[in-house]
């Protein structure tokens, strides 16, 4: 990790201290306790298997929806009735350090726990020599289309963006009814896996200050080729997983999705009228010579700053994202992709996909998961960034304004939105 990624929590923290007293901490403890686990899984066979393991640390896990949860959570942190353990989303990470809502775990999990992940998702959760929580599972992005629509129209599966117009151009030209995407104006998610691929920096640090980016130069080509492919009406503008975007994509009126792992799973089950039809290729590149995807998702397991037992909290998260059969019983109850390299090797992962022709899909997702930038790093006020998005990419939609400055707006209401609520932004 670079010294500039290392110092990210500690320009975060610096900038709230005054909220440091959201936890007190916790102590070593004897005898049989209860922790509380907040998540958005149903982990109650997970937690039984641990249980009957480990009758003094028993977990009553609690799913919490997830509407509000972040603003829950540190609120329970602050009046003091936090759970114990709750699950964090990676690009929250830093605005739960920022409230002081998380404990340091270090020296309280395996030595070679580092060891069992990618860097990148590391990366995610170990800022400034601390660690923050076990990583859980990740979201690497690669591109499913409708194997249907191109043998129809003679489309080849684009290994290039410029390739990727190409296809866009042919397929709008023989059929002005049927697009080759959606551009999502409500998924941030999607637009930030799509720049992490570029090698785009949102956030950063300079001495004791954030660093804010938006667009930057690396965003340019991203940005003017979505630009181009809505000026040409050659992709739709909707929201993603809206009525009318589940159904063009169930009936082939929009042939492609770039989406991470999860989607899977997510378009079997939303769209079983077009089993059969899909397939999944690698993500589109940038530079072919050197290929890089973005990420899309994923979480990991934290215990609260206000937890009296984070030595046997961090046992029990350490075990839940590494244990074999606890990864087997996420992969196959809650449909993860887990970010331990050894959760990789279920044999689940390694099985035909009926929905997708017999492919086996996952195959494309573990090459695409060792391509992951590593140097992607996200802010500390992603909880209201993400909704100025929708606003500016909505007017987009609307031709309103470009793609750019939509990036630009952005990039002025999240350098605003920081200096409100505390934080020293300069660059």
């Amino acid at each position: 990790m670079s010294q500039r990624g290392r110092r990210l929590a500690a320009v975060v923290v610096a900038a709230l201290l005054a909220v440091a007293a959201c936890g007190t901490g916790s102590t070593q403890s004897t005898g049989p306790v209860e922790l509380t686990f907040w998540t958005f899984l149903d982990n109650s066979a997970e937690v039984a298997i641990w249980n009957e393991r480990n009758p003094d640390t028993t977990i009553k896990a609690e799913k919490v929806p997830a509407q509000d949860y972040y603003a829950k959570l540190q609120a329970a942190v602050k009046a003091g009735n936090a759970p114990d353990i709750a699950l964090v989303e990676y690009q929250f990470v830093p605005s739960m350090i920022a409230c002081g809502c998380l404990a340091d775990l270090t020296g309280k999990v395996g030595d070679g726990l580092r060891d069992r992940f990618p860097e990148w998702v590391w990366n995610q959760v170990f800022q400034q020599g601390k660690l923050y929580g076990v990583p859980q599972d990740i979201a690497p992005m690669a591109l499913f289309y409708r194997t249907d629509v191109f043998t129809q129209y003679g489309l080849t599966v684009p290994k290039t963006w410029d390739e990727y117009k190409a296809q866009a151009e042919k397929l709008h030209a023989a059929d002005p009814s049927k697009y080759l995407a959606t551009f999502a104006t409500n998924e941030a998610g999607q637009w930030a896996g799509l720049n992490w691929q570029a090698g785009a920096r949102w956030f950063g640090t300079e001495g004791d200050k954030w660093t804010v980016s938006m667009n930057p130069p690396e965003s340019k080509p991203v940005a003017d080729l979505w630009q181009d492919l809505i000026s040409r009406k050659l992709v739709k503008a909707e929201p993603d997983f809206s009525t009318g975007w589940v159904s063009d994509l169930t009936t082939g009126t929009v042939a492609t999705w770039a989406a991470p792992v999860w989607a899977g799973s997510y378009l079997k089950g939303a769209m079983a009228a077009s089993t059969g039809k899909w397939a999944v290729a690698p993500l589109p590149q940038w530079d072919p010579a050197t290929p890089q995807v973005g990420n899309w998702g994923g979480s990991s397991i934290s215990v609260t700053s206000s937890s009296k037992h984070a030595d046997r909290a961090a046992k029990f998260i350490e075990w839940l994202n590494t244990d074999q059969q606890s990864l087997n019983s996420l992969i196959t109850k809650s449909s993860i992709f887990p970010a331990d390299r050894s959760g990789l090797l279920d044999p689940s992962f390694a099985k035909p996909q009926e929905f997708y022709g017999g492919q086996k899909i996952y195959e494309i997702f573990n090459e695409a998961s060792k391509q992951v930038n590593p140097n992607f790093t996200w802010g500390p006020t992603m909880t209201s960034a993400f909704p100025a998005f929708t606003d500016e990419f909505g007017k987009v939609a609307g031709g309103g304004q470009t793609v750019s400055q939509a990036l630009d707006a952005l990039q002025r209401r999240t350098v605003e939105d920081m200096g409100k609520q505390g934080f020293a932004v300069g660059g």
